[in-house]
């Protein structure tokens, strides 16, 4: 699809602008061809959202934009080339001595042979797209002056949708399981308005095709609903808030006549709409906003609360509006915002079955009824594909048809269908920027069902590169949360309820100490996803005989001795992991990592958790691009091989749960990229790892060590760490670098959590480094800790401190001086509790100012 071509596009070219590769190119003297390389692909923008809505409809463009997605696939490898060398080159200047065969591997090439190799490369990746850019005008395509380089948006406004105008009529016989939902409305809708100096404002929020205008249709037909208001306005509002345009839509639902907007002012307008709504109770639905700007929203409130003086007693006029975005809600809402909940199962077949047969007829054809529960099931609780499928087999009685939309996936059924469920869903994917439709479209990659976490997802974008900052002072890991934040707020992803968090034996509580939230993605949104990402990925079994040439990234469905026999297919398979497989062990075995270090020369990511080695082969210096290593719960390896400290561009390293590993390489501070690192090892001590060396570590973890006595000794000297957690090290005394405080320097860590430290005494002086950015501090299970510092008081960001299960643990004596302390949670700490009661505590003056206080025995 155009929208992946336009994230590449837009991803190749935040990368060329950045100060760090503009530096690189400028060492290596590639800065002309790569400037060459930026001007083009500039001019292709402009043009890339006209490709993107004439697709569809013009086969020669998608074909070209076919070939410019394959150019930008290979100018990106170019950039990884020159970024890889360049890292290599940065490890030998910090460490300067090593061993003849690394001295050898990070020299394989000397430096002129490597710039005149790269200058061929990028001569040949700039002729191809000049070519492409070439045909642009053949095409017709018109340039959009909106898009530019870095813009972060491939959206932009268009004039109002009139194929999916609504409206304000339903039958409400014909809906099914929303009455409880209605009713909660309308008890908002009667009740005395919130603020005599605003109107209230109720959004109902939920993902395309789940219900929303059905909802606020049988809200604003209801009988109760007609007879207190005295006015009743529907507008569909869709992308255009262009607030004249509202003003004049109002007009003309309160006048049910059109308004000739030539002949008016908007001065004019808006004096008719307040004379037209003076001293009225009205009722306005606003139905499918998508403004997320709130001084346009702002300014449509204003006129709307001029139909009276403040002075006179409030009417009680309210209004409803539709939305996808949680932002908008936030945005508009002033009252109760209401989360449209998917339909349950037994509503789903009442409704399919309403819809695929006639009055009583399904009791004719059990057989196909048994289907039908197959079929509304598959729908997951969202309404429109329910009535689709269903009105698709209306008047169909053979078995073979049904079962055939029973099978098939659903956006494979009339995809071309504008009032379809993909067509719905893809409106909502359409307003996602250029990067966001990116990350989106690789979640593809993972099942249906997944539960996606936070820190996996960012790493798994960062791998890929679709994490480029624009502000030197940001942090991918940062952006990766934000896109998150976005997903979830435009219903992509839904966060896992706390119930349902019980994830390796870990409660919530535990999972907030490691800064872990999971996620879920409805069954039809992943299809939407593999939907973009078409023919880039495949789901695979070991003894498969044909991948497709283009598939990217591969994930086996189970596993096997030996080496795949694909046949003939892509070297530049970035990604291999085995998330469609079992839960079993993989039965993986040495010759197939060496098959893919040898087959995969451009691996970003490999992902073989699970897998029953005991020792890897030591063949990793050929993974050069590798990004992302995922070996937990490995529990029979022992060993890591050497050849992994070769790896300069990995940032992320996840070791979690290899409780066998007892032997950990020293040269691991050589991976100078890493950003993301937790270890479960069986080792006493890691003080001879330099992590100081890891200048880009921003989230360490050290997890479930069971023997370690001696940590890291220069944690202090991690000055871009963000997040450090230490769980179930019970071992562990003191952190080993305790005495070598500078106050010269100061630290960035956000997160600091301890949990199952017994033996633990004191916490780390160093941490005072932090007091202006450290946001949370949680401490459990650390019985030998007697009393928190006193210098935490000195922590004016501290936000969330949790106490749990530190029974002789107490609070420094000016606790109350954390003025920016949100929220204090204490558990299991009998003397606290005891000292924090709000009745009879001495403790809770020094606390009553923090805003969310849990305090519990147990």
């Amino acid at each position: 699809m155009a929208s992946i071509v336009s994230g590449l596009l837009t991803n190749v070219l935040d990368r060329l602008v950045t100060s760090a590769f503009h530096n690189i190119s400028m060492a290596k003297n590639m800065h002309s061809d790569l400037s060459n390389l930026q001007n083009t692909l500039t001019i292709i923008n402009a043009f890339i959202i006209d490709a993107e809505n004439k697709q569809t409809l013009n086969n020669s463009i998608s074909l070209w934009l076919n070939h410019l997605k394959h150019a930008l696939f290979d100018a990106r490898d170019i950039l990884d080339e020159i970024e890889c060398q360049s890292l290599r080159n940065q490890v030998l200047k910090i460490n300067g001595k090593f061993t003849t065969k690394v001295q050898r591997f990070l020299s394989s090439s000397n430096p002129f042979a490597f710039r005149l190799k790269m200058a061929h490369k990028i001569k040949d990746i700039n002729q191809r797209i000049d070519e492409i850019a070439s045909l642009r005008m053949k095409l017709g395509l018109l340039e959009n002056h909106s898009i530019g380089i870095g813009s972060g948006s491939g959206t932009r406004r268009t004039s109002t949708n009139a194929s999916r105008e609504t409206h304000s009529y339903v039958r409400s016989s014909l809906v099914i399981g929303r009455d409880d939902e209605k009713e909660k409305i309308i008890r908002f809708l009667m009740d005395p308005p919130l603020d005599n100096d605003d109107i209230d404002v109720i959004p109902i929020v939920g993902i395309g095709g789940l219900g929303k205008t059905t909802l606020a249709q049988l809200v604003y037909n209801d009988d109760r609903v007609i007879e207190i208001f005295e006015l009743r306005m529907w507008v569909f509002v869709s992308d255009d808030f262009d607030v004249k345009r509202l003003v004049l839509e109002i007009l003309k639902a309160m006048h049910g006549m059109e308004i000739d907007a030539h002949m008016y002012s908007f001065d004019q307008l808006q004096n008719l709409l307040r004379e037209g709504l003076w001293r009225k109770k009205f009722l306005l639905v606003l139905d499918d906003v998508w403004n997320e700007d709130y001084r346009e929203w702002l300014e449509l409130k204003k006129l709307l609360l001029g139909m009276h003086d403040v002075e006179d007693e409030k009417i009680g006029s309210k209004i409803v509006t539709t939305t996808r975005s949680d932002k908008v809600a936030s945005i508009m809402g002033n009252a109760y915002k209401h989360s449209l909940k998917y339909l349950p199962e037994e509503d789903c077949l009442r409704l399919f079955v309403k819809c695929a047969f006639q009055a009583g007829e399904g009791k004719q054809h059990p057989r196909l009824l048994e289907i039908g529960k197959d079929i509304a099931r598959k729908c997951r609780g969202l309404p429109l594909a329910v009535v689709s499928l269903g009105c698709l087999l209306y008047s169909k009685r053979n078995e073979s048809e049904w079962k055939k939309v029973r099978d098939s996936e659903i956006w494979k059924m009339n995809p071309q269908n504008d009032d379809g469920i993909l067509a719905a869903l893809k409106l909502s994917y359409n307003h996602l920027s250029s990067e966001l439709k990116l990350c989106f479209s690789h979640c593809s990659i993972f099942p249906k069902g997944y539960e996606y976490t936070n820190l996996e997802l960012i790493s798994f974008w960062m791998a890929h590169g679709l994490l480029q900052t624009k502000n030197e002072d940001e942090e991918p890991e940062e952006l990766g949360e934000f896109y998150i934040q976005e997903l979830v707020s435009r219903s992509f992803f839904e966060i896992a309820s706390e119930e349902q968090l019980v994830i390796d034996g870990l409660i919530s509580e535990e999972l907030d100490l490691l800064g872990i939230t999971y996620f879920k993605m409805h069954d039809l949104i992943h299809d939407l996803a593999v939907f973009t990402m078409q023919s880039e990925r495949a789901v695979v079994k070991f003894n498969s005989t044909n991948v497709k040439e283009k598939v990217q990234h591969l994930s086996f469905a189970d596993s096997d001795e030996g080496v795949p026999t694909f046949g003939k297919m892509s070297s530049k398979i970035r990604t291999v992991g085995f998330w469609h497989a079992g839960q079993n062990d993989l039965a993986i075995t040495e010759p197939f990592v060496k098959w893919i270090s040898n087959k995969f020369k451009y691996l970003r990511v490999l992902n073989i958790q699970g897998c029953n080695f005991q020792f890897l082969p030591d063949c990793f210096n050929k993974m050069k691009h590798l990004r992302y290593l995922d070996l937990s719960y490995c529990q029979r390896l022992e060993k890591l091989p050497d050849s992994i400290c070769m790896l300069q561009s990995l940032e992320i390293l996840n070791l979690c749960r290899c409780v066998a590993l007892a032997y950990i390489p020293k040269n691991l501070s050589n991976l100078v990229s890493l950003r993301i690192l937790w270890i479960t090892t069986k080792v006493t001590d890691l003080s001879f790892i330099h992590i100081g060396n890891m200048k880009y570590l921003q989230i360490l973890i050290l997890w479930n060590c069971d023997n370690l006595t001696f940590l890291p000794r220069d944690l202090s000297h991690l000055t871009s760490l963000k997040k450090l957690t230490i769980e179930a090290c019970e071992g562990v005394i003191s952190f080993e670098d305790e005495g070598e405080e500078n106050e010269n320097y100061s630290l960035k860590l956000e997160r600091f959590s301890i949990d199952k430290l017994p033996n633990l005494a004191a916490l780390p002086g160093w941490l005072r480094q932090s007091d202006k950015t450290l946001r949370y501090l949680g401490l459990s299970e650390c019985s030998s800790l007697m009393a928190l510092p006193e210098w935490l008081v000195n922590m004016t960001s501290l936000e969330t401190l949790l106490i749990a299960d530190c029974p002789n643990l107490t609070l420094p004596q000016q606790i109350d001086c954390l003025q920016n302390l949100q929220n204090l949670k204490i558990y299991g700490c009998p003397q606290l509790v005891e000292r924090c009661n709000q009745n009879t505590g001495p403790d809770w003056c020094k606390i009553a100012h923090i805003p969310n206080v849990e305090i519990a025995s147990v």
